[in-house]
């Protein structure tokens, strides 16, 4: 955690204030969280392996990528401190 401080200081990023109850406006956290789980089940349990062919998942992959980004750079009201 010490690492992350650092990086953001050195970046001179600064967290929204109130993150929790921002959360729920975030998409592009959002989407990211989801997708990362789904990209972890997939590497971690081989039986989704047989289920859904590679080709496929690296499909997917960018489109979910492509997804963050736009989500990312899309204006989220209310996520802010001017709305």
């Amino acid at each position: 955690m010490l690492a992350l401080t650092k990086l953001l200081a050195a970046a001179n990023a600064r967290m929204i204030d109130d993150w929790r109850s921002a959360f729920k406006r975030l998409w592009s956290i959002r989407v990211a969280l989801f997708w990362g789980t789904v990209s972890g089940l997939y590497a971690a349990w081989p039986s989704f392996q047989d289920v859904i062919p590679a080709p496929v998942f690296a499909a997917v992959s960018a489109i979910m990528s492509a997804a963050i980004v736009g989500a990312r750079l899309t204006k989220q009201p209310g996520a802010d401190a001017n709305g």
